[in-house]
C-alpha cells in the first residue's frame, strides 16, 4: 500500500469515528497515532463505551421517572471524552475522561487486545523490539527487518 492511500485510510476512519461517536470525540483528542490494524479494536471499544453509558444513564432516567418496585438506582455514567489514542511501547494508550469502572476494564480489554494483533493488518501479532517496539505479524515484521537491513546498507555503502 502506498503512502497517499494510507492517508485516505486514516481520514475515513477518522471522520467516521467523529461521526459515529460526535459526543466522545467532541474535545481535542489529537487523532489516532496507531497503524489501521488497530481501527477495529478502537471502533469496538467506542461503540461498547457509548452503548453503556447510553444504558445506565437512560436505565436510571427511567428509574427516576417510574420505580415501583424500588430498584437501586444507577450512578449516572459521565460522558467520555476521548484525549488521546496512540501507540507507545508497542501498546494501545487510550486516553479519556469519563466513564466509570466498567468502561475502565473496557478500556484495558482493548489494551490487552491490542497487544497481541498486528499494528499493520490486525492480524495476531506479538511485541517485537529493534528499536521501535512494535506489535506485528511475522509478514509485517519482516518487512520492517527488510526495510531496516536496507537503509544499513544504503548508510554503509554496502550492496545487497
Amino acid at each position: 500500500m502506498n503512502e497517499d492511500q494510507e492517508f485516505i485510510d486514516y481520514d475515513q476512519f477518522a471522520k467516521s469515528m467523529e461521526e459515529k461517536f460526535p459526543k466522545m470525540f467532541a474535545g481535542k483528542y489529537g487523532g489516532f497515532a496507531v497503524g489501521k490494524g488497530w481501527y477495529p479494536i478502537i471502533e469496538s471499544l467506542c461503540n461498547n463505551i457509548q452503548h453503556h453509558i447510553n444504558w445506565v444513564n437512560e436505565t436510571r432516567e427511567r428509574l427516576l421517572t417510574n420505580n415501583p418496585w424500588n430498584h437501586t438506582i444507577p450512578d449516572e455514567c459521565p460522558q467520555v471524552i476521548v484525549e488521546q489514542i496512540k501507540e507507545k511501547f508497542g501498546g494501545l494508550r487510550f486516553y479519556y475522561q469519563g466513564g466509570d469502572d466498567r468502561i475502565q476494564g473496557m478500556v484495558s480489554m482493548a489494551e490487552s487486545w491490542a497487544g497481541r494483533t498486528c499494528e499493520e493488518c490486525g492480524s495476531p501479532g506479538k511485541s517485537r523490539g529493534g528499536g521501535w517496539i512494535r506489535t506485528l505479524c511475522d509478514e509485517h515484521e519482516e518487512q520492517r527487518q527488510e526495510k531496516m537491513r536496507e537503509r544499513y546498507a544504503k548508510n554503509n555503502g554496502l550492496e545487497l
